[in-house]
């Protein structure tokens, strides 16, 4: 902000008496928020694709800014393959396209999917993967009963003991 700018700002106070008025810009950007939140909450259908932002980044998921109402992207729905943490994947900022797989209206909680606006690995995967062919793979886990190998992202095999 530098002198000479101009901008929308709202009255909050006005005092006569003392020749004082407080103004906010703060209040103008909150309803301009809340107009759009408004039209957003009308178009918004579960199974759209949109655009969003992400705001924020916890273990257990990404919190993406759909244009006035965040929506939850689940780390079960980040990817058809495993996900450490959802940074990994994610960073602050990033603008991605994500499927709305719930929406309730009166809550106004979205949840949203990544790995469903991408092509699923395992409707290709019997042609890719026959029996009696040689593939390769990188170890993902190792268990009392055998070793996983991921195969392709989101497929993995399982080696028995």
């Amino acid at each position: 902000v530098s002198t000479q700018s101009t901008g929308e700002f709202k009255v909050i106070k006005f005092n006569k008496k003392r020749g004082n008025i407080v103004l906010s810009r703060r209040a103008i950007l909150q309803e301009e928020r809340n107009k759009m939140r408004g039209e957003i909450l009308e178009q918004m259908q579960e199974g759209m694709i949109v655009k969003g932002v992400v705001k924020n980044i916890t273990d257990y998921g990404a919190f993406i800014d759909l244009g006035g109402i965040d929506g939850l992207l689940h780390i079960t729905d980040m990817s058809w393959g495993r996900v450490k943490h959802p940074s990994n994947l994610l960073n602050m900022g990033d603008e991605i396209e994500v499927k709305i797989l719930k929406f309730d209206k009166e809550k106004e909680r979205v949840s949203l999917g990544l790995k469903q606006v991408q092509p699923n690995p395992w409707e290709d995967a019997q042609s890719k993967y026959v029996a009696g062919k040689q593939v390769s793979g990188e170890i993902v886990s190792v268990k009392d009963y055998g070793i996983f190998i991921e195969l392709d992202d989101g497929i993995e095999g399982l080696i028995p003991y």
